[in-house]
């Protein structure tokens, strides 16, 4: 199973993540990638659809993710709440409104 950094923007409400720790499959998976041989024997030599290489965590009911549930219920390792920006994409769109 692969691991994952959470972020939560509060003044967006919008959430990202970041692999912090990838599962031994999907090594298994770049390994094909880098491999010549097989770049030429599959036109996609790998498997986009990994179980368990999404994030997936647990939400309270005002969408702010619960830090406190049980584990194996998830596989966000930990969580930065950044509570005065907002996410990387709403800024860009600022920037390019100017506002």
């Amino acid at each position: 199973m692969c691991f994952f950094v959470g972020f939560f923007y509060a003044e967006c409400r919008h959430v990202r993540f970041e692999l912090h720790l990838f599962c031994d499959a999907l090594f298994a998976q770049l390994q094909r990638i880098n491999d010549a041989e097989q770049r030429e024997l599959f036109w996609l030599p790998f498997d986009p659809d990994l179980p368990d290489c999404e994030p997936y965590c647990c939400f309270d009911a005002d969408g702010v993710p619960d830090v406190n549930y049980e584990p194996g219920t998830g596989n966000v390792l930990w969580w930065v709440f950044n509570l005065s920006e907002a996410c990387p994409d709403c800024e860009r769109i600022r920037e390019m409104w100017g506002l």
